[in-house]
């Protein structure tokens, strides 16, 4: 046998457990079309603040200064493909499109506006798209939105460059967000038992001159700091589950704090994070009021066709 076909076998053998198990972990929702084929015109109102970018437990801070995009209103539908020129998305066009719902309509009926040393304009965002992605026994799913930004929108130094941007907001069931939200409290439950217990020793290890009993003290305080380790309370705390809610159809739970980011190009292009997304529920009130010249055509158009 050729060197080169000995080290195709061996490379090949070994690459197969690994495919396997990815195709074992990469399954989709089974439930996953159902849950966005149910979104069929629902409304979001989403607020955009952007700037200069912090992540701390979990959360977007923004710092210097910052532009803020507001009203705008989207129309999200569950049963029609996107356009066929819609901005890639992360799931359906990424390494793993089986995670994905697919590229679905998304309707812009506010562009949103902005403020500048000019006074108030608005966005124009292209070739939308939306699309939701989650995998088999995830406890979280997520909303992704995709835009394309016709031109730069500044601020100061704050800026939404040109060119692709994503909205991503966390989604879960009714049931996996009560099930977080109690294996939350259990660890924190944990994690303050054992702070106390930490303090506790640390305070007795200080307090004795014994050698020994300090000694025994410092185990106690290591093991109390490694159980509040193994609580797992840091990852519970990054995630949003105590915040506000957007309920949708088929039980589905949309946080309603998002981020926002782009992805440089290439292949291989890093994400970088722009800010944050606030969203509300939109209802039929705040779709814009027809003409009514246009409702009287229309009218007219239905008695005499």
């Amino acid at each position: 046998m050729k060197i080169s076909a000995l080290i195709y076998t061996i490379g090949a053998s070994a690459i197969a457990p690994s495919n396997a198990f990815l195709s074992l972990i990469n399954k989709v929702n089974p439930s996953l079309n159902k849950f966005a084929e149910a979104q069929e015109e629902a409304l979001l109102k989403i607020n955009l603040d952007i700037g200069d970018v912090e992540m701390q437990n979990g959360n977007v801070v923004i710092k210097g200064n910052r532009l803020g995009i507001d009203n705008m209103l989207l129309k999200l539908h569950g049963h029609e493909k996107a356009g066929p020129h819609h901005v890639n998305l992360p799931g359906a066009n990424g390494p793993n499109p089986q995670l994905s719902s697919g590229p679905k309509s998304l309707v812009v009926v506010n562009q949103g506006k902005y403020v500048d040393l000019t006074g108030a304009k608005s966005v124009k965002l292209e070739n939308p798209a939306w699309e939701m992605i989650w995998r088999n026994n995830a406890n979280a799913g997520a909303l992704i939105c995709a835009f394309h930004l016709a031109e730069e929108v500044k601020r100061n130094d704050a800026a939404l460059p040109k060119g692709r941007f994503y909205l991503t907001f966390p989604i879960w069931t009714t049931a996996s967000l009560q099930d977080l939200r109690e294996r939350k409290a259990i660890a924190e439950e944990k994690a303050v038992e054992a702070m106390a217990r930490h303090e506790n020793e640390v305070r007795m290890m200080q307090e004795t001159n014994n050698p020994l009993m300090k000694a025994l003290h410092f185990r106690n305080a290591c093991k109390a700091h490694e159980d509040l380790d193994y609580s797992g309370y840091r990852s519970y705390q990054k995630m949003p589950l105590e915040r506000d809610m957007i309920h949708l159809e088929e039980g589905i739970h949309l946080c309603n704090l998002g981020t926002i980011w782009t992805k440089k190009d290439g292949m291989f292009g890093d994400h970088v994070l722009l800010g944050s997304a606030h969203v509300t529920q939109g209802s039929i009130e705040d779709l814009p009021k027809k003409n009514s010249v246009v409702e009287d055509v229309e009218l007219s158009n239905e008695l005499h066709p």
